[in-house]
């Protein structure tokens, strides 16, 4: 497993027999189905994006005091594709989004792939190699036996899954398609669950239900005790109806996993048939440090009294 560069320079992890991670910015308008899927799902048409487009534009050069790239149409449609076009709602996300950063939000405050390495190495997230049979991104989340809480804690955990999504989201494909995630609950500790307050689930899920421009499809829970029951009250009252009926829990039953995620895009441990080496945290890493640029920019937007 290794980092490499493209005849184009771009970074790619090699997992080997052939499988990458690699982005792909291409645009989908050549693509008929991705067309299609916008247009179904996200009312994106020529028409309607360039109304849009307008419309966003307008409401933010009325927020002053808000620091946004209004003329960057890639970064625009960042905002409006989850929110299917309707540029009062992107507004309002955009706004809610770095008012949390101006609350010195510890998840979205000063992201760098230093401050997300130790998440990365120690291999709690990752994202795996192939899109589901839906064209989704899928990110696995180790938060059992294989997470040391005291090395990364829970904010952590979500800070690294953030700052690889917001990596991710640079893709077309995956504003269009969306996220996935499969997460680990085996062998939760009272040391695990000591990392579950209600105040940070709040925060957690108010910015991935209400903030965070993103597609979350489905979230997978798999090896979930009788412990885990505990720990998800403290997350239960915050579950909005979206996010709630999108939490699908299959316990030890690969099976019932693969009715939401093809067996041919999971790994042989989630009862899978695609098969590479064991995942390396470190090369993630090298690969995260090659879209430093990256935080660097989203870094300078926000609300400009609350800029470092």
């Amino acid at each position: 497993m290794s980092l490499k560069l493209n005849a184009d320079k771009v970074p790619y992890v090699d997992l080997g027999g052939g499988i990458h991670i690699e982005l792909d910015l291409s645009e989908y308008d050549d693509d008929k189905l991705c067309v299609e899927k916008a247009r179904e799902e996200l009312r994106e048409t020529p028409e309607i994006v360039e109304a849009s487009l307008k419309q966003l534009r307008e409401l933010l050069k009325d927020e002053k005091d808000l620091n946004v790239p209004i003329d960057d149409d890639k970064f625009l449609k960042r905002i409006l594709r989850p929110t299917k076009y309707y540029a009062e709602s992107a507004f309002e996300m955009l706004k809610g989004l770095y008012k949390t950063k101006a609350n010195k939000n510890f998840i979205l405050e000063d992201l760098s792939a230093n401050a997300i390495k130790v998440a990365l190495e120690e291999k709690v997230i990752q994202v795996f190699p192939k899109r589901d049979q839906h064209g989704r991104r899928i990110i696995y989340m180790e938060m059992g036996s294989k997470w040391n809480s005291s090395k990364v804690p829970f904010p952590e955990l979500i800070r690294a899954s953030h700052g690889l999504l917001t990596i991710l989201l640079l893709e077309p494909r995956t504003q269009l398609h969306g996220f996935v995630f499969v997460t680990n609950f085996d062998r939760l500790s009272l040391a695990h669950m000591g990392q579950f307050g209600p105040k940070f689930a709040k925060i957690t899920l108010d910015y991935g239900q209400k903030n965070a421009p993103i597609r979350v499809k489905a979230i997978n829970i798999v090896n979930n005790a009788k412990l885990f029951n505990v720990m998800f009250k403290v997350f239960k009252p915050f579950l909005g109806q979206k996010w709630g009926k999108r939490i699908h829990f299959h316990s030890s039953d690969m099976g019932s996993l693969h009715k939401h995620i093809d067996a041919s895009c999971l790994p042989t441990k989630l009862g899978g048939t695609l098969e590479w080496p064991e995942y390396d945290g470190k090369v993630l890493v090298e690969f995260v440090e090659h879209y430093q640029w990256y935080f660097d920019e989203m870094n300078s937007y926000g609300y400009k009294g609350a800029q470092k």
